[in-house]
């Protein structure tokens, strides 16, 4: 009988994919662990998914301090915590005055534009917190042919250097620098033509706006203690004190509208003594060190012999503000990147400055300034006369105006 069983099929297996060829799994296996590997420590890290969180969004009013909130690489830290700060760059008196309702925080760089924040938000029954996260001191900004002119009428002297270098720091009495100003004496009476210059405008400090600039408010109370060797007792007092040394201010009219002019060529006719913060210009210098392997040896800094007051205080308005002041309190990346910025970092109980500067400046060729020096400090008067006295030198509006 025929056969009547099933056919039988024979399965024939086409080739193999490419990609599970032994051929190409040699080269390509060990790369493909590698990336895997790779993928899950992203995730792990979270940096993957960064993209993928929620960015909490933070706006601040922030004076001097916005040279920090402004570096890229501020920034990109920030962002690895899912933090985004807007900022308004203002001086810290305006943002005191500023509406506090529609900020997350204010960083103003002085104790008294600090106060008027804390009193007003006690005054609507509201709570913030405060951070000192670092520090700058208030200085005088100069150009070398001033600041040796200082030495020749034995008003400065310069702080000592090493390894040949020229002297980039000078401690300046400020007492017998004021006489002089008061006597009305030009830069040529001092004999600025000595060194190479001509300068016939009186030999003063030009600052930012007082009225808005804590910087400015900060000199004007050094000005005033000199001058009374106190602070006034009552508002009428404050009053003839602010006119009184309203000249050693405004002599010159106007103020500058920026402490940038330092930094260009027009500042040392303009502007050649001015009112900066001590960061400003160690960061110039680490920048110039970095780009063009040296210092820039027109300007130096003049320290006074009397200590300015300079606190400056990140102030928390909601939680999302007061979030960011602990981070940049705490958080190692932060606080190293403030240093590198030229800034004093406190420990993070907010109380001393930590000597990492003097590590980095030493690193970076860059000459620390001492400290040293400082025979009188300033005594700030109650706020109520102090701002009585900036709204005399500076011609301030009435609030509301």
């Amino acid at each position: 009988m025929p056969d009547t069983g099933e056919p039988s099929l024979r399965v024939v297996r086409g080739p193999r994919p490419f990609y599970l060829r032994r051929r190409f799994l040699r080269p390509f296996a060990p790369a493909a662990l590698v990336a895997v590997a790779g993928l899950l420590a992203l995730t792990t890290s979270a940096n993957l998914l960064l993209p993928l969180q929620p960015l909490t969004v933070i706006n601040g009013s922030v004076g001097s301090k916005a040279d920090y909130f402004e570096d890229d690489q501020v920034r990109d830290l920030l962002l690895r915590h899912h933090i985004r700060v807007n900022i308004t760059r203002q001086g810290s008196r305006e943002g005191a005055g500023s509406d506090l309702d529609t900020l997350d925080f204010v960083f103003p760089s002085g104790q008294p534009a600090a106060r008027l924040v804390v009193e007003k938000r006690i005054a609507e029954g509201k709570r913030q917190t405060v951070h000192r996260p670092f520090v700058s001191p208030v200085v005088l900004a100069t150009y070398r042919e001033y600041a040796d002119t200082l030495v020749a009428n034995n008003l400065a002297t310069a702080q000592p250097t090493a390894g040949g270098e020229p002297p980039y720091y000078y401690n300046v009495s400020m007492a017998p620098f004021l006489e002089r100003m008061r006597a009305g004496e030009t830069w040529n009476d001092l004999r600025l033509g000595d060194r190479g210059l001509s300068n016939d405008n009186v030999a003063l400090v030009n600052t930012t706006d007082v009225c808005v600039s804590n910087g400015a408010a900060t000199y004007l109370s050094l000005v005033a203690y000199l001058h009374r060797h106190g602070v006034p007792k009552d508002l009428a007092d404050a009053t003839d004190l602010g006119n009184e040394i309203k000249p050693l201010l405004r002599a010159q009219g106007q103020p500058i509208v920026s402490p940038e002019l330092y930094f260009v060529d027009e500042g040392r006719r303009n502007a050649p003594i001015i009112v900066i913060y001590e960061h400003q210009y160690l960061a110039h210098q680490l920048r110039h060190r970095a780009r063009q392997g040296q210092l820039d040896r027109d300007r130096v800094l003049l320290y006074p012999d009397v200590a300015l007051p300079s606190e400056p205080q990140f102030i928390g308005l909601t939680e999302s503000g007061t979030r960011l002041g602990k981070l940049l309190t705490t958080d190692p990346d932060l606080r190293r990147r403030a240093m590198e910025l030229g800034f004093r970092v406190f420990d993070p109980t907010g109380e001393t400055a930590s000597p990492q500067l003097s590590r980095f400046l030493a690193e970076s060729r860059v000459p620390e300034p001492a400290r040293g020096g400082i025979e009188t400090k300033v005594l700030l008067p109650d706020l109520p006369l102090l701002e009585k006295m900036i709204e005399v030198v500076g011609d301030c509006p009435k609030p509301g105006k």
